[in-house]
Parts: structure tokens; sequence; C-alpha cells
């Protein structure tokens, strides 16, 4: 029996991006579909995926806007911040919001680590911002920010160049 062993060779270079994280928009896009014909030719996909830095996104839109329970596997998985919406605007109910977030991101998302998280009120709105600033150790991302908002509809990334 022979065993080949070569040494001292470097693999060979990519010429593409290496992706490291996809994930899958699970939210219906109205305009795509309403622009459908019957019989046409599309090339398109009904899926829209994000990769790396926006599929972290994905993931951190996911876990705040589900609620525990909503998951039929996961019963557990999810904040509840909606918890909040009908609350009084004041510090302590920020304060909450904010502990919360920071527990939520450490327990369900182990790709980020949490630097800041920085919950104001909006009073003027009826509507708490919410500036989190992460590390992705594996992206080579340190303390970028993103800035969020929650509100009566729900919650949302304001920075959308992301995805």
């Amino acid at each position: 029996m022979a065993i080949k062993i070569t040494t001292g060779t470097a693999p060979p270079p990519q010429t593409e991006k290496q992706i490291r994280y996809r994930d899958v928009f699970l939210d219906l896009d109205e305009e795509s579909s309403s622009k459908k014909q019957f019989f046409a030719k599309n090339t398109t996909t009904d899926l829209k995926t994000s990769t790396d830095e926006g599929a972290i996104v994905n993931s951190i839109r996911n876990i705040f806007s589900t609620s525990p329970g909503e998951r039929i596997l996961e019963p557990t998985f999810g904040l509840n911040l909606k918890q909040w919406l009908f609350q009084p605007l004041d510090n302590f109910t920020a304060q909450e919001i904010g502990e919360t977030i920071v527990s939520g991101i450490e327990r369900y998302e182990p790709r980020v680590l949490v630097n800041n998280v920085n919950v104001n009120i909006d009073e003027e709105n009826h509507q708490y911002t919410i500036q989190l600033v992460l590390t992705v150790p594996s992206l080579n991302i340190n303390s970028k920010s993103y800035d969020a908002i929650l509100s009566q509809p729900g919650f949302d990334f304001l920075t959308h160049n992301i995805i």
C-alpha cells in the first residue's frame, strides 16, 4: 500500500470571495409576484438570500421579531420585545429592553459579540431607537454599529444597505 504525501504546496488561489454564512429570507416579496405574467420566462427566483454580514443581521432580526412559543420545535426561541410596546416610555423600560437584547443575542447568536446596546426613548414618535454595537470575529468586523427601531408595528433595522 502506498501513501502519497505532498509537502510545501499551497492551496490554489481562490478567485471568488468565499462566503462563510448564508441565510434565506422567508418574507414574501409582493412587488416581484405582482409583476409576473403567465407563461413569461423569468430568470429570477422567489427566494432571496443574504450572505455573511447580511445573514447575521437577518438572524438577529428573526430573534428580535419572534416571541417565545412561535417556533414549534424551539419554544423558547426569540425575545418578546412586543410586550413593551404599550408600556410607559421611561428609562426603566428602556433598561429592560436593553438587557433583554443583550441576553437574547448572547443566547441565540453565538457568531457575534455585543459591545454595547443603547436604547433611547423617542417620546414624540412613541417608539424606542436602538443602537447595537457588535463585533463579528469570524468576519473581521470590529465594533460596527447597527441602528434599529422598536415601534408599534414591531421591530426593524434602519440600515438596510447591509443586506
